[in-house]
């Protein structure tokens, strides 16, 4: 007598649309944070300072920001 064994492919659950947005979202968050981050640091401190005074910055703000790491907010 033989015994066939048959498996039954289980069905992949990908992640729902509303996730892949999110995911897609914070990608671009990331992507536009490192690309300031990049911008300002070939800044010149000059700059940075007067850009701080102009926004209304505590001194060093702007440098503090450049030093975290993108996935940081």
């Amino acid at each position: 007598m033989q015994h066939t064994l048959t498996l039954k492919p289980r069905k992949i659950q990908w992640p729902t649309l509303p996730a892949l947005a999110r995911l897609r979202r914070w990608r671009k968050r990331l992507a536009n944070r490192r690309s300031l981050r990049r911008e300002f640091g070939g800044a010149s401190p000059a700059w940075l300072a007067h850009m701080e005074r102009d926004i209304g910055l505590e001194p060093g703000d702007l440098q503090r920001e450049m030093n975290k790491p993108f996935w940081a907010e």
